[in-house]
């Protein structure tokens, strides 16, 4: 730095400052590699939502309320077939992720995948003969179709006035449609035959034959079940006797006099 003392001037004896010159060549590099770092900002920026039951991945769909429609369909198509209660449960909690065009679910197809995937089940009825579970069957409607095929397969005639020879009863159950048994297999189930001890009571005019014609029984089985049995039968007396019967059987209703 120099002074003048005359003058008191100051002057700075310094180099002139350069200035850096911008070609537009160097402004387009530098505002392409901006444009590509934020290119790839947003190429991996969620854009789709995670569809996943237990943990385990269906897919991937652009638009949240997919997922809400496809529920919605489900639930309709199984009321609707069923004319019956539906619950849905075990999807997964959504997850915001990234994913290709090309990898997402095409919405259609997405109640198709949730009906495989989730857990799903329905109001049936659960059929019990004495007591014991024999089949998941549709409704109590389902109960009376089969009553009609039960009296065809035993007396040839679905008008006859017969009924269920054993104690029937339905319950509710909430379970999958795959439990669901079809009316031929039903019916199959009904006419199988189990062994069984039954207990008779004496009825006036019963002989031990008409008694073991009933169970389809020779008079030996009937001695041989009921030790001392003779043909002195006594109305009210009880005789045991081992018969093979149908898991569900149809009796004759007696009409009135």
């Amino acid at each position: 730095m120099k002074i003048n003392k005359k003058s008191k001037t100051i002057y700075l004896s310094s180099a002139k400052k350069r200035r850096t010159k911008v070609t537009t060549k160097g402004l387009a590099i530098v505002l392409g590699g901006v444009s590509v770092a934020i290119g790839s900002v947003f190429a991996f920026l969620p854009n789709a939502y995670q569809v996943s039951v237990g943990g385990e991945v269906i897919g991937v769909v652009n638009k949240k309320e997919y997922i809400d429609t496809a529920l919605q369909t489900v639930e309709a198509q199984l009321e609707g077939k069923y004319k019956t209660e539906v619950e849905i449960e075990g999807l997964d909690p959504l997850k915001h992720v990234h994913a290709k065009k090309k990898d997402m679910i095409d919405p259609n197809n997405l109640p198709t995948y949730l009906r495989e995937n989730m857990d799903i089940t329905i109001k049936f009825q659960r059929l019990l003969v004495d007591g014991e579970e024999i089949a998941i069957i549709e409704s109590p409607q389902t109960l009376d179709l089969l009553e009609d095929e039960l009296k065809e397969a035993y007396f040839d005639d679905k008008d006859v006035n017969a009924k269920f020879s054993n104690d029937v009863k339905l319950e509710e159950v909430y379970t999958t449609e795959d439990k669901l048994v079809e009316m031929d297999t039903l019916v199959d189930l009904c006419k199988k035959r189990q062994r069984k001890e039954v207990v008779y009571t004496v009825a006036p005019g019963d002989s031990l034959w008409s008694i073991a014609t009933k169970y389809n029984l020779s008079v030996e089985d009937l001695t041989d079940a009921n030790e001392g049995l003779t043909n002195n039968l006594k109305i009210g007396q009880e005789i045991k006797a081992n018969v093979r019967v149908p898991v569900l059987g149809m009796e004759l209703v007696k009409e009135a006099p």
